[in-house]
């Protein structure tokens, strides 16, 4: 007897991939999905399986011909759950498969936004590879770039910026992100950003510049003499 899809699904999500091959020897279908958004678009089980980590039971739902770049009502794929959920073993799996990597969020990000973001430098220079839109920017205007300073990971930026992406594209707010680098006192960050080019010019929809930014930092001093090094004057 066939499970229904949603115990189907729960079989995934424990992990359990005995009963996963059990219930797909007996005819079960890879692509039935959860029905949590609408019956035709519920989350499938291979994304169940992207989320929860389950290498093994991904394998064996590709296998079987699970629909790599089936979407939820969300538009949510099984690769964007994979890298929302920070799956890199996942990820680099559906990416050999041919998984979409140009799908979007509802934020608007892309998978080489969301992996720049929490710094996964190795996965990001494979979608740069791939032909990711490096200067694509999410609906508030953050590229991959700003978000990988934002949270200061240094290696992640200097991946992005030797593929070429742009150093000065502000968001919706104004922010670069050297000014965003400043505001946070990252000397490292800033050297890199001004290495290759960043503007400490611009003002941002409250009139702050990279300087002002530094200036409140917790390395004051240090951002601020560093900026003024390079040309920043009052």
């Amino acid at each position: 007897m066939l499970p229904t899809p949603k115990d189907f699904i729960f079989m995934i999500i424990k992990g359990d991939l005995t009963a996963v091959e059990r219930s797909i020897s007996a005819g079960m279908d890879v692509n039935v999905n959860d029905g949590t958004n609408t019956v035709e678009n519920g989350n499938t089980a291979l994304m169940w399986a992207a989320t929860e980590g389950h290498l093994d039971i991904l394998d064996l739902l590709l296998t079987h011909g699970a629909n790599i770049n089936a979407q939820n009502a969300s538009n949510y794929t099984a690769l964007m759950f994979a890298v929302e959920s920070d799956r890199p073993p996942i990820i680099s799996r559906l990416l050999d498969h041919g998984a979409d990597i140009h799908v979007c969020n509802p934020y608007g990000e892309t998978p080489l936004m969301v992996m720049a973001r929490q710094g996964q430098t190795d996965i990001v220079r494979r979608l740069v590879d791939m032909g990711a839109a490096l200067n694509a920017t999410n609906k508030i205007g953050d590229t991959a770039l700003y978000l990988a300073a934002e949270r200061g990971h240094l290696y992640t930026v200097k991946v992005l910026i030797s593929s070429g992406a742009a150093v000065n594209t502000a968001n919706l707010g104004g922010w670069t992100p050297l000014m965003m680098a400043a505001a946070q006192g990252s000397l490292e960050m800033m050297t890199l950003l001004l290495e290759h080019g960043a503007d400490f010019r611009p003002k941002n929809r409250w009139g702050a510049t990279a300087l002002s930014e530094a200036r409140n930092s917790f390395r004051a001093p240090q951002a601020v003499e560093l900026l003024m090094r390079a040309g920043a004057v009052e």
